[in-house]
C-alpha cells in the first residue's frame, strides 16, 4: 500500500513540474523571419491566408504590392491567432495608446493566385 501512495505522490509532483515549465519553441532549418508593413487576409474554402507586403509600386491605373510571404492557417489556427493578436494589441494600446491605421492601408488588396 505504501508503494502505491508513494507512486501517486511522485506522479503528482511530476504533473506540477510539467505544468510549471513553459512551452518551448524549436526552430527548424526552414525557419524564416518576415517583417511586414502591410498585410491582406482572405479565406478559401479550407483555410485562412495572410499575405505579407513591404514594397509597393504605383502605375497610372493602380498600386502594385510585392508579396514577401504567405501563411496558410487552418480555421482553428486562424481563430487562435485572432484571439492572441487581440490580447497583445489590447495590452499594447493600454500601455501606449490607440494604434492608428492609415486610410491607405485599409484599401482592398487583390491577390493574384
Amino acid at each position: 500500500m505504501g508503494d502505491v501512495m508513494e507512486n501517486e505522490q511522485k506522479l503528482e509532483g511530476n504533473a506540477q513540474e510539467i505544468e510549471e515549465k513553459p512551452n518551448r519553441i524549436l526552430r527548424t532549418p526552414l525557419f524564416t523571419k518576415l517583417y511586414s508593413t502591410n498585410v491582406t487576409v482572405f479565406k478559401t474554402n479550407v483555410d485562412i491566408r495572410i499575405e505579407f507586403f513591404n514594397e509597393k509600386g504605383e502605375t497610372a491605373d493602380n498600386i502594385i504590392f510585392y508579396s514577401d510571404g504567405l501563411v496558410m492557417l487552418t480555421m482553428e489556427a486562424a481563430k487562435k491567432l485572432s484571439i492572441e493578436l487581440g490580447k497583445v494589441i489590447e495590452e499594447y494600446e493600454n500601455e501606449k495608446g490607440e494604434i492608428k491605421i492609415d486610410d491607405e492601408r485599409n484599401n482592398k488588396i487583390l491577390v493574384n493566385e
